[in-house]
């Protein structure tokens, strides 16, 4: 028996031992995981770069930078590859290491190759003043001079390791090459003196930014890859200088394609999201310079926003969604993208039709496209089900969508009916978003709720006409309905989203307050805002104590805390406007009645009180009780 209990004994130390050994793989796989490889918007993330494959992968600079020798050699040895308290020392070090490669590499190079490019254009100046060479010489060496530069950076980073300068040498000769070419034509002696045309050039350039941009996403370099884009937009816009109508768009539209095709083999989402507003500018320059028709920017704008719904999709491919910075790319990527295809489209719209009641529909186009591509994206597709992998769900397209339908209605209707539009928008969208469980409709609901309140305390409240005696009709498009409406809408969603807790996500429930409590607050505020500016004297502080009271009303007999709250926040406003402002601004008769009414109020809700929450214990010894 004591054999079998030795034996059982080392099992279990063999089985926590392995255990043990899982955890710490675990812990190294997710620090692995963590580490940046794709991260085009941090220079530092180029470090770890690589270039094409080869027998063993290049050294990184502090892995050059280190002694090597003989297995044995202590000499050489690294203070991490020793044991007891030299591992300390060899962390600071390290660290000290780290910091010294970062500033001697980096802003050493970075410095540098800034200093080469502005020496070059000095060098153009110095050779135009004394006769150096001529136009076509400089060109030809500040070409050739830029092209050496990108191809030894481009060495120094794939086949000797040095990455960080490798790739900073190779942007610095990228620059000195493209600007040496666009001299040919930007300047005007050189144009003259060479006769270089504009075709050659843009051609000469689009070749450059080309043939970089292919070589800088083989060798996984988005810095490099991204300053080829640059300038590539930069040769967009100096293609507006021809007489065609077709170059510029197809030129940004190509640019935008190429970038979008590159989301699809690289997790670049900084170089497309910022291409977005290269691209919607170089539309905004041509369309502003060679003033298009406007059939034609309404067809640049929507082949634009397919293009960058395309490339949405494609980077939804990627798992990395704990990356704050990949999320929020995402998110600006589809939202900037919504806004500037609606301002364009708006615009075309305009000149095709010049009918008002057209005025808003190019915003509400992109609201519903947002729409439809949510739906899509949704669920998963036929093809994505058998190969197993989930729908690439787009919410921040739901959310635009909401608000650009609201805004668009907005801009075709009058200030009434655009509260009015705004409030079903918002009961749509919550609809809509407990139907087809899709929680990204009601953060778009959250975010127009927002702007209509807004709407109806500033805009309403001074723009829409309060009511009047001698005309009651005309109050049912004035401020009294819209206040009325917006209360009982914000109200009925309070009721709504308490009801219906359970089924929200986390971001909606939270444990300090739930989404419920700013849509009931809201009301609230409409509510005393608009009971005051259709009364006055001492009916507002009559109709507010009543209000107050009625909100407690509901909150002690639903057992509803918050509601109790407002009705006392209320309550609290008149108490506050009796004492400070009636007691003055009144005469006897209203100053009295307002005393009056304000007591039997708060005496009724203290009464309310203390007969429904008789169970709370308040910590008052009363004299002479037990």
């Amino acid at each position: 028996m004591s054999d079998d209990a030795d034996l059982r004994e080392a099992v279990r130390r063999l089985e926590s031992e392995v255990d043990a050994l899982h955890r710490r793989l675990d812990a190294l796989e997710e620090a692995t995981d963590r580490e940046p490889t794709d991260r085009p918007s941090d220079p530092v993330a180029s470090e770890a770069e690589t270039g094409p494959s080869t027998d063993a992968p290049p050294p990184t600079d502090a892995e050059a930078a280190r002694p090597t020798g003989p297995p044995g050699d202590e000499s050489t040895a690294t203070p991490e590859s020793t044991a007891g308290g030299w591992t300390q020392v060899g962390d600071t070090q390290e660290s000290g290491r780290d910091w010294e490669l970062a500033v001697g590499v980096r802003w050493l190079g970075l410095l540098g190759a800034l200093a080469l490019v502005v020496g070059v254009v000095f060098f153009v100046r110095l050779a135009i003043e004394r006769g150096m060479l001529g136009p076509l010489g400089r060109v030809a060496a500040g070409t050739v001079g830029g092209l050496a530069l990108l191809a030894v950076g481009r060495y120094a980073a794939t086949r000797r390791g040095y990455v960080r300068w490798g790739r900073i040498a190779s942007g610095a000769g990228l620059a000195v090459a493209y600007f040496s070419i666009y001299a040919a034509y930007g300047f005007a002696s050189y144009r003259e003196a060479i006769g270089t045309p504009l075709w050659a050039a843009l051609a000469a350039m689009t070749l450059l930014v080309g043939a970089t941009a292919a070589v800088s996403i083989r060798d996984r370099a988005p810095l490099v890859a991204g300053e080829a884009f640059l300038f590539g937009y930069v040769t967009a816009y100096l293609s507006t200088e021809a007489t065609t109508l077709v170059l510029t768009p197809t030129y940004a539209l190509l640019l935008a394609g190429g970038l979008v095709a590159i989301a699809a083999v690289r997790s670049w989402s900084g170089l497309v999201v910022a291409s977005v507003f290269a691209t919607y500018a170089v539309v905004g320059f041509w369309l502003l310079d060679l003033d298009p028709p406007s059939w034609g920017v309404a067809v640049v704008t929507g082949a634009t926003f397919l293009l960058y719904l395309a490339g949405s999709y494609a980077l939804r491919r990627y798992d990395r969604f704990d990356d704050p910075l990949f999320r929020g790319g995402l998110v600006a990527l589809t939202v900037s993208n919504g806004l500037f295809a609606a301002l364009l489209l708006e615009i075309s719209l305009l000149g095709l039709f010049a009918e008002p009641l057209v005025e808003g529909a190019g915003t509400v186009l992109v609201g519903l496209a947002l729409a439809v591509f949510y739906a899509l994206t949704d669920r998963p597709s036929v093809l994505h089900r058998h190969a197993g992998v989930p729908g690439r769900r787009d919410g921040t397209a739901a959310a635009t969508s909401v608000v650009l339908l609201a805004v668009g209605l907005g801009q075709a209707l009058g200030p009434f009916w655009t509260t009015v539009a705004g409030l079903a928008v918002v009961c749509l969208a919550v609809g809509l978003s407990a139907v087809d469980d899709a929680p990204a409709f009601r953060t778009g609901a959250h975010v127009v709720a927002v702007g209509v309140a807004g709407k109806i305390l500033v805009f309403d409240a001074g723009d829409l006409a309060g009511f009047d005696a001698a005309e009651p009709l005309a109050a049912l498009t004035g401020r009294p309905v819209a206040f009325a409406l917006g209360v009982a809408v914000f109200y009925g969603l309070a009721r709504w989203f308490a009801v219906r807790e359970g089924s929200l996500h986390d971001a909606e429930r939270s444990r300090k307050i739930t989404v419920s409590a700013p849509y009931a607050a809201a009301a609230t505020v409409i509510a005393v805002v608009g009971l005051g500016l259709e009364l006055s004297g001492v009916g507002i502080s009559v109709a507010w104590a009543l209000f107050g009271v009625a909100l407690l009303a509901v909150g002690l007999a639903g057992d509803r805390r918050g509601v109790r709250l407002l009705g006392v926040g209320v309550l609290g406003l008149a108490t506050a406007k009796v004492f400070l402002f009636d007691t003055r601004g009144l005469d006897t008769v209203a100053r009295t009645l307002s005393f009056l009414v304000l007591g039997a109020v708060l005496l009724a809700a203290s009464y309310g009180y203390a007969r429904t929450r008789a169970d709370v214990d308040l910590g008052i010894d009363l004299p002479g009780g037990k």
